[in-house]
Order: C-alpha cells, then sequence, then structure tokens
C-alpha cells in the first residue's frame, strides 16, 4: 500500500492531498489501475468520477472555501492519468470530461473565494470539454465562466459567454441545461440594464416546465425554480426595483428552505433579499432576513456570502432601531475573523 501511495503522489505532484489519497487507497482496485502502471479500466474512471460528483455537492454545502485545494488535487491526478496511462478511448474521453468539470469546478471557486474572474481555469475547462466532444458541458464552463465575468465588471463579455453557450447546444440538450444558460444571459442583460433579460427569465421558466422526464447531465441537478426566482430577483434589485426584488427573495427563500442543496446561493439569495428590504425601509425585516442569511453563513466558506452581509452591516451604522445594532454587533462577532 506504501508503493501505491508513493505512486499516486507521483502522478499527482504536490497537490495531492490527504483526503482524496486516503479516498483513493480505500479502493484498492482503482488505486492500483491508477498506481501501478495498469491500463486504466472502469474501476479508475468511475472513481475519479465519482469524486468530481462528491465535489459538486462539498461546494453546495461548504461552498468554495473548502473546495480549491480538493479540486486542484483530483484535477492533478486526472491529468496524470491522461498524461501517463494507457485506457480505451471511450474511457480517456470520460476522464477529459471528469477534468474539465474539475477544471470548471477550480475556477468557480477562485470567484467564490478571492473574487477573481480565473480565466485561464475556464479556458482549461472549455479546452477539456472540446477534447471530450461534450459541447453541453462546454456551455456549462461558459455558464460559469459569464457569472464570473458579470459580477466583475465585464458585462458585455459575459452576455457573449452566454450566448456562445445557448448556441452550442440550443435543441441539442436538455430543457433545464437550456433554461440555466438562458437564466445566464438574463442576468448578464440585466446588469447591462438590457430589458430583454425578463423575456429570457420568461423563457427559461417555459423551459424548467418541460425539464421533467428528460435525463439531463449529472452536473445540471442544481439549476430549478428556486434558482430562476433567485436569478429574477436579483435582476430586479440591480434595475432598482427592491419590491419585486424582496417579494421573488422571499419565493425563492420557501423553496430553499424545503428542498434545495445550494446552501451558499441560499444565504447570498438571503443577503440580498435583506437588502432589497433596507431600500424600502423597512429596517427590522432587513436585519430578520440577514439573521437568517447569518445562520447559513456561519457554516460555509464563501467571500461571495460574507461580503453583502457586512456590507449591510455598514449601512444599518445609520439606523438606532435596537434590531440594526443587534445584527451589527453579531456580524462583528462572526465575520470580522
Amino acid at each position: 500500500m506504501e508503493a501505491t501511495r508513493r505512486e499516486l503522489v507521483l502522478i499527482a505532484g504536490s497537490t495531492l492531498t490527504t483526503a482524496l489519497l486516503s479516498w483513493l487507497t480505500a479502493d484498492p482496485v482503482a488505486a492500483d489501475q491508477i498506481a501501478t502502471g495498469q491500463r486504466i479500466g472502469e474501476a479508475a474512471v468511475a472513481k475519479v468520477e465519482e469524486r468530481a460528483r462528491m465535489l459538486r455537492h462539498m461546494d453546495d454545502e461548504d461552498g468554495g472555501g473548502s473546495l480549491l485545494a480538493e479540486t486542484s488535487s483530483a484535477l492533478a491526478l486526472v491529468k496524470g492519468m491522461i498524461l501517463h496511462r494507457s485506457s480505451s478511448s471511450a474511457h480517456r474521453t470520460r476522464l477529459y470530461a471528469t477534468a474539465s468539470d474539475l477544471a470548471r469546478q477550480r475556477a468557480a471557486a477562485l470567484f467564490d473565494v478571492n473574487g477573481q474572474c480565473a480565466d485561464t481555469a475556464f479556458e482549461t475547462a472549455l479546452r477539456l470539454a472540446k477534447v471530450a466532444g461534450d459541447d453541453a458541458l462546454g456551455a456549462n464552463a461558459l455558464a460559469f465562466w459569464c457569472v464570473s465575468a458579470y459580477n466583475t465588471g465585464r458585462l458585455r463579455d459575459a452576455v457573449a459567454m452566454a450566448d456562445t453557450g445557448l448556441a452550442a447546444v440550443r435543441g441539442r440538450t436538455t430543457p433545464r441545461v437550456e433554461a440555466m444558460l438562458t437564466s445566464r444571459r438574463g442576468r448578464a442583460r440585466a446588469h447591462l440594464g438590457d430589458e430583454r433579460c425578463w423575456s429570457d427569465f420568461d423563457r427559461a421558466e417555459g423551459l424548467l416546465a418541460q425539464a421533467p422526464g428528460h435525463k439531463d447531465p449529472d452536473w445540471a441537478y442544481w439549476f430549478d425554480s428556486a434558482e430562476l426566482l433567485g436569478a429574477r430577483a436579483s435582476s430586479h434589485r440591480d434595475r432598482n426595483q427592491p419590491g419585486p426584488a424582496a417579494d421573488a427573495f422571499a419565493q425563492a427563500h420557501a423553496l430553499y428552505a424545503t428542498s434545495h442543496p445550494c446552501v451558499r446561493t441560499h444565504a447570498l439569495y438571503l443577503s440580498r433579499q435583506a437588502d432589497a428590504q433596507l431600500a424600502q425601509q423597512q429596517v427590522e425585516q432587513a436585519c430578520a432576513t440577514a439573521h437568517d442569511a447569518l445562520d447559513l453563513t456561519e457554516t460555509i466558506s464563501s467571500q461571495r456570502t460574507t461580503g453583502p452581509l457586512l456590507d449591510l452591516a455598514e449601512q444599518l451604522a445609520a439606523y438606532t432601531v435596537p434590531a440594526a445594532q443587534e445584527y451589527r454587533d453579531r456580524v462583528r462577532t462572526v465575520l470580522a475573523a
């Protein structure tokens, strides 16, 4: 087993984390295929696909901070398998697809934690998806790149990314995937002040209604009515429409609270709901909503969620009601470090 560990370290390099090493060596068949120079088979390919799937759900629950090291480690391992191990054409295609997904996850985590639009990582994800022959996977990378772009001021780039993703898959993917891409374009358009954003959200809603019964890609599970409501609500907020924004965020919250897996996005939308309430001078309601967001934020590692809650605390300095001071005191305790 020690020889296996040494070989895995050689393949993945210095990025190999203890968590990934332990997880791999718990499956001797997969570990031996990777480590001993054998031809890569189903056990090893399925194992790294499972790891990518697990990391997606880790991101939902913990945020990008816990994901950066693990995605880098898994990506280095898969690249090592591609470069240094033989495999069938079908297995190699799946390895390229897994590497693409891991590169996309790493790029999204860099944005979540550092506010960075990681162009190089997204470009890697696109190239790997192209080698895998998976246009939908490439479109998914463009969708996440779009988010990083419009949140870092590259608004026209973001629209172009969403347009490119839609053009690549329209009519050749599932309604859920097309709805996700259409919603992303809506968000980019809203940032530009383009009123066509509302048509995008309406179209995405219609596509989501058609989603049941279609076999979606593994990575599309997260896009649902709660996500779409949050996107529409965020756009109302961007367009200085706090009333409709708060109402739509409240609807999204009701869905997130019962069934949605992504804690980070739930916390982010609650922080935006609180901001929309404060814009309507609903100070106590805003504080109560912000406390709910803070409850979730305490459990994850995401600068994208903590930043808005700190900004809200600064805005509340202008208010003397006890609820405002209580929230500001709690933020100092929970987030100051």
